[in-house]
């Protein structure tokens, strides 16, 4: 089964509607506030693996882990033998070198500083390869994308052979060389983990620019699809942990962008730069000779 559909269809869209009515971006004091995420961010179901550090002084918090999830994740995983060589949902097996993740996968520092200060910005960040933002499990979010040119979605160029996937049922995998585990898509791993009926999501993460990110359920538990949400896939509205409001970011499963391809709070260029700067680049690639990530 596809990992886009994993999650359910929508339904009692008017609570939706009140909810984008009573905390819409319109309001320029609501969009252009401060928001104080230290308390929140603290307090977080944190995985074993992470170090959190707030400074109240700085008005940040320091993410520290292993970079390995802890919810588990495939035996096996498919890794493409030439990363350039995209996209890959039409490959052969032989295209593949099939992975034991026991053996594979390697731990990577994560040391993320992000602040606890978020400010909205009416201009928008397009977002890099590479960390885009941290999870509670431990490992690391990325955007929708397998190369630069951001013409390949790696949740739609999922593969599978003989059960074995490039993507897991997380929406997750590492870089060719089994390091820097994340994720393409909703956590599904998480977020079915912290879910709760009829209910919004809980936060699974926060990005670089200090916004929560949740998965696709709002308000009442309706399902989120793209056209509800911004242009960054974010809005303004209260959360299980932000009762007042803020905006945050919604992953969805309807269709691209899954992930978050844009930040619609105040950051700097270099928080985009993740791993290797911009997504690994080749250094991460085995037999890679192009820009791509994986």
């Amino acid at each position: 089964m596809s990992n886009k559909f994993l999650y359910g269809t929508a339904a009692a869209s008017v609570l939706l509607a009140i909810a984008s009515l009573v905390f819409s971006p319109s309001s320029a004091q609501n969009a252009k506030q401060s928001n104080d995420t230290a308390a929140v961010v603290e307090a977080a179901n944190w995985a074993d693996n992470v170090m959190i550090t707030v400074d109240t002084d700085a008005k940040t918090f320091r993410f520290q882990s292993n970079g390995i999830p802890d919810h588990g994740f495939a035996e096996q995983y498919l890794i493409p033998s030439n990363p350039s060589d995209q996209p890959f949902a039409d490959k052969p097996l032989e295209f593949f070198d099939v992975e034991n993740s026991t053996d594979y996968f390697k731990e990577t520092e994560v040391d993320a500083t992000i602040t606890t200060q978020p400010v909205y910005s009416d201009n928008s960040t397009d977002t890099s390869l590479g960390r885009i933002g941290v999870a509670l499990s431990g490992a690391q979010i990325f955007n929708d994308y397998e190369n630069p040119a951001r013409s390949v979605v790696a949740v739609d160029d999922q593969v599978v052979h003989d059960h074995v996937a490039f993507l897991d049922n997380c929406n997750g995998h590492t870089l060719v060389d089994g390091t820097n585990y994340h994720y393409h898509g909703i956590p599904v791993c998480i977020a079915e983990a912290a879910a709760q009926a009829g209910q919004h999501s809980r936060m699974i993460g926060v990005l670089a620019d200090g916004f929560p990110v949740y998965g696709n359920n709002d308000v009442g538990g309706i399902v989120v699809v793209n056209d509800d949400l911004d242009k960054c896939s974010g809005h303004f509205g209260p959360t299980p942990e932000f009762l007042e409001g803020i905006y945050h970011y919604h992953l969805t499963a309807d269709e691209a962008p899954y992930m978050i391809d844009c930040y619609h709070g105040e950051v700097e260029v270099a928080a985009n730069n993740g791993p290797g700067g911009g997504g690994g680049g080749p250094k991460f690639c085995r037999s890679c000779r192009a820009t791509g990530h994986h």
